[in-house]
This record gives structure tokens, C-alpha cells and sequence, in this order.
């Protein structure tokens, strides 16, 4: 099953009962069963997990420049 948008290159093999997720660029094989999101898509378990880092991304940039601004304040000391 393909969701919308998905962009596959040209002579690849899709295995039986794929599932990929919408907007997701296919750039290799898929094996039977495997379900993928992302450009390029790999393993929707892993996509999940990577996004909720993105969605993150402003507090932990800002949390390492906390850190790095306390770490060089203590090394000048």
C-alpha cells in the first residue's frame, strides 16, 4: 500500500505487503512486509523515533549551548 505522494526510482523490487507511509521517497528494494516513511525511507519505527528528536531540535540546540557556555565559564576559570 502506498500513501500519497510517495516517489519511487525507477527498477526497484517492492515485496508483497509493504506499507509506505505518505510523502516518502523510495530510493531502494523494500523487503516483503517492511513498512517505511521518510526521503529516503527507512524502518517507520525508527522514522517515529527521529522525528520526536526533530520536533525537539530548538530546546536541545539551545539546552548544548547552555552547556557548552557553562562548560567554557568553568574552563576559564
Amino acid at each position: 500500500m502506498f500513501g500519497g505522494q510517495v516517489g519511487v526510482i525507477g527498477h526497484l523490487s517492492i515485496g508483497n505487503n509493504v506499507r509506505i507511509q505518505a510523502q516518502s521517497g523510495i530510493t531502494k528494494n523494500i523487503k516483503d512486509g517492511e513498512i517505511v516513511q521518510g526521503t529516503p525511507a527507512f524502518k517507520f519505527s525508527d522514522f517515529n523515533k527521529s522525528y520526536v528528536y526533530f520536533r525537539n531540535l530548538p530546546k536541545i540546540a539551545a539546552s548544548v549551548n547552555n552547556l557548552e557556555k557553562e562548560f567554557k565559564s568553568q574552563s576559564d576559570k
